[in-house]
């Protein structure tokens, strides 16, 4: 999608992945879209432009490419808020495979509630995600060896191995971006930059890889970015989007017990 040049660090081609640089500037035009990045040269910060014939925004909710466009999120925040524990422990993880294979455990007992994401089983890599209620509770209550103690209940065993890389808070929105095209529908947003929502069950995932891997297949098919059906193709493919969300979200909102229009 980008336009070779030749610049003061090097020519840039179609189907490079630049590591460390940053958006900082956009600048939309009927004919493309100019992206001004940041990266460091030789212990010095430099910048680059890039032209595009189109620019897709897949940055997160907190990051430049929608904020710099001025598109505000719309819906609910603080839906629920977590603490996430970053940990290791072959030894689960060799439990996990032997036993109960699997990416993601909804853990319900008597003693305690939380959600298991296993990043790496071989590796011991997990995230453990429990509910957090303040002012009831305070992050600072979450501690190492509490969350360790946390672990050996949700898991049912002692773990010998637990090291606790970072603990954190996590907040769950259902969110929306107000518009996912700009500058003459050459700044498409797409991901967490469009829409964020539950990650429970992998249907966040799904969604969004989903809807990204169709937006550049479209894009690749027949130059199609050349084409004057492009506003056509691109419009039947937000409107799917806007479909697929809103329905999601009323099925939500619906599990929470609210109503929706």
């Amino acid at each position: 999608m980008v336009n070779s040049e030749k610049r003061e660090y090097g020519s840039i081609g179609e189907r490079e992945i630049f590591m460390g640089h940053e958006c900082i500037a956009i600048n939309g035009a009927d004919h493309g879209v100019t992206v001004t990045a940041s990266f460091l040269s030789k212990g010095k910060y430099a910048t680059r432009d890039i032209q595009c014939h189109f620019l897709v925004g897949t940055d997160g909710t907190g990051r430049s490419v929608r904020k710099s466009l001025g598109i505000s999120m719309r819906g609910e925040k603080d839906l629920q808020k977590l603490v996430s524990v970053h940990f290791l422990s072959q030894e689960l993880g060799q439990y996990l495979i032997n036993g109960r294979p699997g990416m993601l455990f909804f853990i319900f007992n008597k003693d305690a509630i939380g959600v298991l994401i296993a990043h790496d089983l071989k590796q011991g890599k997990f995230v453990l995600q429990v509910p957090f209620y303040p002012p009831q509770h305070k992050l600072e209550d979450f501690s190492s060896e509490m969350c360790k103690r946390l672990m050996f209940k949700l898991a049912g065993l002692e773990l010998k191995d637990v090291n606790v890389m970072d603990i954190k808070p996590w907040v769950m929105h259902l969110e929306v971006a107000e518009k996912f095209l700009s500058c003459n529908n050459r700044i498409i947003l797409a991901g967490d930059a469009a829409h964020r929502f539950s990650p429970a069950g992998g249907f966040r995932t799904q969604s969004v890889c989903t809807f990204i891997m169709f937006l550049f297949c479209q894009l690749k098919t027949c130059n199609c970015y050349l084409s004057k059906n492009w506003y056509y193709l691109v419009m039947s493919w937000i409107l799917l989007r806007i479909k697929f969300l809103r329905f999601l979200f009323a099925w939500e909102s619906w599990g929470r017990g609210e109503k929706t229009n």
